[in-house]
């Protein structure tokens, strides 16, 4: 776990009652995050990176764990057996400094549970305490389901070209109703 001072819980209830333990992602978290990348589907990879990953090298391992606090936060969810579970990250756009990039990855075997909104919730609360006002999500056309659960949140989504599509989430919003989809997170 890293020593970054974030306002990530403990542990987390899913919908299905399956709990996950949350912390801040460090350099420590190498291992895990390429052994969960190679659980990942050609699919999911791919909706990730937005283009086909076969594996991540080195230099990609390093950008993933190279958290700061404040440009870059990452959350990770795993089980009690510290297999992995899930990720979320966001990097802060230079020309947009209240906005942040996000980009969540979720195990094939761990969604349609819940982990998402979890993971997206803890991480809001960290982007809140270090100003990050907005979200900006990039998916591509294809991704059904993230364009359901931000269209359902009331979102609009916008062409970003390249077969992109762009939402603009509010911290506060996904404050707000995270929460509901999540069961108490214990400290």
């Amino acid at each position: 776990m890293s020593h970054l001072s974030a306002p990530i819980a403990a542990s987390a209830g899913l919908r299905d009652g399956a709990r996950i333990v949350l912390h801040t992602v460090s350099p420590d978290d190498r291992a895990c995050i390429a052994r969960g990348f190679e659980q990942l589907s050609a699919a999911s990879r791919q909706s990730r990176f937005l283009m086909p990953m076969r594996k991540l090298d080195g230099p990609m391992l390093d950008y993933l764990t190279a958290i700061d606090g404040n440009r870059h936060l990452a959350v990770a969810a795993c089980t009690d057996e510290v297999e992995p579970v899930g990720l979320a990250r966001c990097v802060r756009l230079e020309d947009e400094p209240d906005t942040a990039e996000i980009a969540v990855t979720v195990l094939d075997s761990w969604q349609r549970r819940g982990v998402a909104p979890v993971l997206v919730t803890e991480l809001a609360r960290w982007a809140d305490a270090v100003a990050i006002g907005k979200f900006r999500a990039l998916f591509g056309y294809d991704n059904r389901a993230i364009a359901k659960l931000i269209g359902a949140a009331g979102i609009p989504l916008m062409p970003d070209g390249n077969g992109m599509l762009r939402a603009d989430i509010e911290v506060a919003q996904i404050l707000k109703i995270g929460l509901r989809f999540a069961a108490p997170a214990s400290a």
